[in-house]
C-alpha cells in the first residue's frame, strides 16, 4: 500500500509544473491588454493577416441597430483606416469616417486587435467602449468576413459583418483596399509583407450591397 501511495505522489508532482503551465498561459491570456499594449509575438501568418489590414478601405456600409426596443436600418458611405501599432503587431489604431447623400459626415476612432487563437477580428471604439467581433470562422449573410486579394475583382476586398459584443447592432460593409500594400516602413523585421493570393476568414469576396440605396447616415 505504501508504495502505491508513493507511486501516486510522485505521479502527482510530475503533473504539477504541466497544469501550472497551462493556468499560467490562460491566465496571461486573459489579462493582457489587446486592445492597448502592442502584441508582437504572434506567428507570420498573424502578421501577415494585420499587414493585410493595415491601410485605408472604402465602400458602403448597412447597420442593423436596436433602439427603444425596435429595429432600425441606415445605408452610409464608409472609409475604415487602421494603423498597427509596429510593423509585428497584430493589434493597433484606426478611424472610421462615414458619410451620407447630403455630405454629412462624422469620425469615429476605435481600437483594433487580431486574436492570435481565433482570428477574429475585435474593435472597440472611443470614447464610447463599443466593441464588435468579425468572426473569422463563420461564412454567412449574418456573419464571418473576406478580408485579402480577389481574383475575380484583381483587388484586395475587405467585407464582412461587425457583430456588436456590447451594444444592440450589426454592421454589414463592402470594401475595397484604397491605399497600396506593404505601406508600413518594415526596417529589418524578417517577416515578409504579404503576397498576392493571399486571403483571410471564411467570408466570399462578394458584393452584398445595393450601392444605389439612399445614404441615411445614423447620427450615434
Amino acid at each position: 500500500m505504501k508504495r502505491i501511495y508513493t507511486f501516486l505522489t510522485m505521479f502527482m508532482l510530475a503533473l504539477m509544473p504541466a497544469m501550472m503551465t497551462s493556468c499560467d498561459t490562460d491566465d496571461w491570456y486573459d489579462d493582457y491588454d489587446w486592445f492597448n499594449d502592442p502584441y508582437n509575438e504572434g506567428s507570420d501568418d498573424l502578421i501577415s493577416m494585420a499587414r493585410t489590414l493595415n491601410g485605408t478601405w472604402t465602400g458602403i456600409a448597412k447597420s442593423n441597430y436596436k433602439e427603444d426596443g425596435q429595429w432600425y436600418e441606415a445605408n452610409f458611405n464608409v472609409e475604415f483606416t487602421f494603423t498597427q501599432y509596429t510593423s509585428l503587431s497584430c493589434n493597433g489604431k484606426g478611424y472610421e469616417t462615414d458619410s451620407d447623400d447630403t455630405g454629412y459626415s462624422e469620425v469615429r476612432r476605435f481600437k483594433w486587435y487580431i486574436d492570435p487563437r481565433t482570428g477574429n477580428i475585435n474593435i472597440e471604439y472611443i470614447p464610447s467602449g463599443s466593441r464588435y467581433v468579425l468572426d473569422a470562422n463563420t461564412n454567412s449573410q449574418t456573419s464571418g468576413f473576406y478580408l485579402g486579394w480577389s481574383d475575380k475583382e484583381k483587388q484586395d476586398l475587405f467585407n464582412g459583418v461587425m457583430e456588436g459584443v456590447n451594444v444592440d447592432e450589426n454592421i454589414t460593409f463592402d470594401c475595397e483596399r484604397v491605399t497600396g500594400r506593404g505601406t508600413r516602413a518594415l526596417g529589418s523585421d524578417s517577416v515578409q509583407t504579404t503576397s498576392q493570393g493571399k486571403s483571410y476568414g471564411k467570408g466570399v469576396p462578394l458584393k452584398r450591397i445595393d450601392n444605389n440605396v439612399p445614404k441615411t447616415l445614423r447620427r450615434r
